[in-house]
């Protein structure tokens, strides 16, 4: 039995609850659209959980690495909804502890306990084993495109990802510096630093709270360490979560006392500004003059009042603190138990979800890291893909990126052939021995030698030979190396909407039934277990999920299934590419229903009287694991347990196989004079235009290469987002009509000597300076809205963001259009005119280009093609005084040479 107990623990799973079915006239011709799909905006980006690069087809058969946790089967035998990732698939693969998310969506629960359960397994002796049950559950909305020209709105479906046995809180509560996902909350904590003594007890030290920002009235003190909530932007941050000094609050955090109303200045949003003659106003602990005053607050303050007459009830006091006396963090909601969050937060493709962490089976010596990846959805997936099959007969044809390569398909071998004469040896070659999809990116990436194309003539249509090695195999499962024809109007290009292979299996087999099966497998069974458990065993093995494996895998057509089939199957792109696409509709394994355990108690040998103790301790290990029945209703799963479960990779690779993606070395290619510390700003921006690519009409290698050939220019080599003003005195006179007009100012700010940024006066150039010829050189340029040199606008409104924005005329423009897109970014409002240095930050530097290249259609002018005079035409637009024509064109030359944007 422990040997049997060796295949089992850690690896769990299965269904029963029957399946509603509707009648025939109810039944949905299309998915029904939920509140979901018309709040969450459709996913535009995938991602792989470890970001492997490589194609889809080797991300498949790299699970079979794995050391369990098969799709749609462990290693036991039992049913599995989900693939893993561990020990085994750490070897190829930059499998570092990052965990990221696989598509766009927005996180609706997770798990974070402070250190992992243990299970207390008996081993010679007691022996204590973690088990992460830590999880992410992400929601999607997965939509086929829009049909141009029309306004039927495509066929939606609400899907899952969850993302289990990740790190414990304890990691990064004792590592600071640690990465923490973005779905956190954000907490802001007083440094250990702050050095303000406590008006009250000078020893200890904190940082002062002031009525107003840079003012020396201090309102309050809050001690190192102390948690608060600011908002808003700049040196001085607001004070949420207090009310008020602590000499006017009350147990309650209320505020007492009152204030004369005559002293009420009104403001916005129900706030007044205290305005008096003397320097503050008194606090009255009642309506009258005749309470003696029980604090005062200072001119200028802005209060929160309530009541009418002549005195006003105190509600709140805005109060201020230091920014940077404050260090900010990220933390769950709270650990050791689930969070459903009430607002979901949306997440990105390739976001961080979470680290690995420590899962230990019965049987291992040593815990390994391990992830469970696993996609389901609750909503009718068979009208689902019914509706998107047809919607996909209508999508354009460049949406059909995977070529179809059907059983029986010729390889030609690889060694000294023309066309003709491949085209004759078709006959006698070996043929693939199942379909194969092949996403197009891994045709078009193939060496120039790997690709033959014949015209058409009058006889035949135009065809294309790609040499294949080892993507195809043969009946004996021997992989092919080899010449294969593409034939226009023969093998078919089709869309990943149409779901081509795809079969939805429902499947109600128990664990009962698949352990039954198992067991009879790898002969562990006695004649007199296997003669009373047959019926469970044929039950399984005649069942749906069963029958469609043993079509695809049964290699020796016994009709046993092992763990070593399984694995041997998953090798092979063909086979691996059809199991993954295999929808199931089973129970999830996290619902948790004791009774289908308790079930395997005779079969594996535990009664009353002859407890199994490993197994009792299993079947809780099981039962800790489990959280769908405190997660599903509130998030828009079926209480019932039962789901569609799809492969998360493959369902990944569908839909991410063929589209380009903006990498680090890409980005490096780009800009390969930057060191490697700005390698966080060059992911930055690869995912910000990843997560925007089709938005941005960034979706072509011409329309890519004309927007950096200006980008480039724009930031220099240096990618600078702010405009430097270091300028040479002489040089700002001939730059500016202002210093023209007014050559002593350029003398005064400017510098004389290079090196040090030297002065006439003989002092180095500082901060004033640089406004000062900020706002000469912009402030009176009325068409960039400027409102005068001496209103600071030129400074606050200087060049900034990738395109360099420039002017409260731009920077108004770019509000306007970040608001009118804000579905593009959910939860991310951001005012740019009030806070004009946001453009400094990566994501919105690049929104704001992305915004000057949509509006003024530049991506019109890039489709006309590669032509020099066409770099001409955008570098117009973009600045039609420059002299810098000869470098955009030099940039646009090089990108195209080097081929990385394609």
């Amino acid at each position: 039995m422990a040997t049997l107990l060796d295949w089992i623990f850690g690896r769990h799973y299965d269904s029963s609850t029957p399946r509603v079915w509707p009648t025939p006239a109810t039944q949905p011709t299309s998915p029904a659209t939920t509140p979901e799909a018309e709040r969450l905006p459709p996913l535009k980006n995938w991602c792989h959980p470890f970001k492997d690069a490589r194609d889809p087809l080797q991300q498949l058969t790299h699970l079979a690495n794995a050391t369990a946790g098969y799709y749609p089967l462990g290693r036991n035998g039992l049913w599995h909804g989900g693939v893993h990732f561990d020990s085994g698939t750490a070897a190829g693969l930059k499998q570092q502890s990052h965990v990221h998310c696989l598509a766009d969506g927005e996180v609706v629960a997770y798990r974070i306990d402070t250190y992992s359960p243990k299970t207390t397994y008996f081993v010679n002796e007691e022996v204590e084993k973690p088990f992460s049950r830590n999880f992410v559950l992400v929601r999607h909305h997965l939509q086929p495109p829009k049909l141009e020209g029309s306004t039927d709105q495509p066929p939606s479906l609400i899907f899952y990802s969850l993302y289990l046995h990740l790190q414990d809180w304890v990691k990064y509560d004792d590592d600071p510096n640690f990465a923490r996902p973005g779905f956190w909350r954000e907490v802001h904590r007083v440094k250990a630093t702050a050095n303000d003594p406590d008006p009250d007890d000078p020893e200890q030290r904190g940082v002062y709270v002031y009525y107003r920002p840079r003012s020396d009235k201090v309102a309050d003190f809050l001690p190192c360490g102390a948690e608060l909530s600011i908002s808003g932007d700049g040196e001085y941050r607001r004070l949420e979560n207090r009310l008020g000094p602590a000499s006017l609050s009350n147990a309650d955090s209320s505020l007492r006392g009152y204030l004369a109303s005559r002293f009420l200045q009104s403001v916005v949003n129900g706030e007044h500004r205290i305005e008096t003659a003397r320097d503050a106003l008194k606090v009255r602990p009642e309506a009258s003059l005749h309470r003696k005053e029980i604090s005062e607050l200072p001119k200028g303050t802005v209060v929160t009042v309530s009541g009418e007459g002549e005195f006003r009830k105190l509600e709140r006091v805005t109060q201020w603190v230091q920014f940077a006396a404050l260090q900010s963090v990220l933390e769950p909601l709270a650990t050791d138990r689930i969070m459903v969050l009430d607002t979901p937060v949306a997440i990105k493709a390739g976001d961080l979800i979470g680290h690995l962490g420590l899962y230990q089976d019965c049987d291992a010596d040593q815990p390994e890291q391990k992830l469970h990846l696993e996609t389901f959805s609750g909503d009718d997936v068979e009208a689902f893909i019914e509706a998107s099959r047809a919607w996909a007969q209508h999508l354009p044809e460049k949406d059909r990126t995977w070529l179809k390569l059907a059983k029986g398909t010729p390889v030609v071998a690889p060694e000294g052939h023309t066309a003709a004469q491949m085209q004759m040896a078709s006959d006698s070659s070996p043929r693939s021995a199942a379909d194969l999809l092949i996403p197009k990116k891994l045709l078009d990436d193939l060496p120039a030698d790997r690709k033959i194309q014949v015209p058409a003539n009058p006889t035949r249509k135009a065809r294309t030979w790609y040499h294949l090695e080892n993507l195809l195999h043969d009946a004996d499962n021997n992989l092919l190396d080899g010449w294969v024809c593409e034939e226009i109007g023969v093998t078919p290009w089709v869309s990943p909407w149409a779901w081509e292979g795809y079969d939805v299996i429902i499947d109600y087999s128990r664990p009962k039934h698949l352990m039954a099966s198992f067991l009879s497998a790898i002969d562990s069974f006695s004649d007199a277990h296997r003669e009373r458990y047959r019926p469970f065993a044929e039950k399984d093995d005649k069942g749906p999920m069963k029958n469609r494996l043993y079509e695809i895998i049964d290699r020796n057509r016994d009709g046993k299934m092992t763990a070593t089939e399984l694995q041997a199957a998953l090798e092979l792109p063909a086979h691996a590419q059809s199991i993954s696409q295999m929808i199931l509709y089973k129970e999830s394994e996290w619902f948790q229903q004791p009774k289908i355990w308790d079930a395997l108690d005779e079969l594996l040998g535990h009664s009353g009287s002859t407890p199994h103790l490993n197994w009792l301790a299993e079947k809780q290990r099981i039962a800790e694991l489990g959280w769908w029945r405190d997660v599903a209703e509130k998030v828009g799963l079926p209480s019932w347990g039962s789901a569609y479960h799809f492969h998360p990779v493959g369902l990944m690779g569908s839909f991410s196989g063929d589209r380009f993606k903006f990498s680090l070395e890409t980005m490096k290619s780009i800009y390969p004079k930057l060191g490697e510390d700005r390698n966080g700003d060059l992911q930055k921006i690869a995912d910000e235009l990843n997560a925007n690519l089709d938005f941005f009409k960034l979706n072509t290698p011409l329309r890519r290469a004309h927007f950096f050939a200006q980008i480039k220019q724009e930031t220099g080599e240096a990618l600078s987002i702010d405009e430097s003003f270091a300028y040479k005195s002489s040089t700002l006179i001939d730059l500016f009509s202002y210093f023209r007009n007014n050559p002593e100012e350029a003398r005064r700010y400017g510098y004389k000597i290079k090196t040090g940024k030297i002065k006439e006066n003989g002092v180095s150039m500082g901060r004033a300076d640089y406004e000062a010829i900020a706002n000469g050189a912009y402030g009176g340029r009325t068409e960039l809205g400027s409102r005068g040199i001496s209103s600071g606008d030129g400074w606050r409104y200087r060049g900034r963001g990738l395109k360099q924005l420039t002017g409260l005329h731009n920077y108004t423009l770019f509000q306007r259009w970040h608001t009118k897109h804000s579905a593009q970014w959910p939860n991310d409002y951001a005012d740019f005119v009030v806070n004009p240095d946001l453009l400094l930050e990566v994501k919105y530097a690049v929104r704001s280009a992305a915004s000057f290249w949509l509006n003024n259609e530049l991506y019109k002018i890039a489709d006309k093609g590669s032509a020099l005079e066409v770099v001409d035409s955008i570098t117009t637009v973009v600045n039609k005084h420059t002299a810098s024509h000869p470098d955009r064109r030099g940039h646009f030359v090089d990108l195209l040479k080097k081929g990385n944007l394609n």
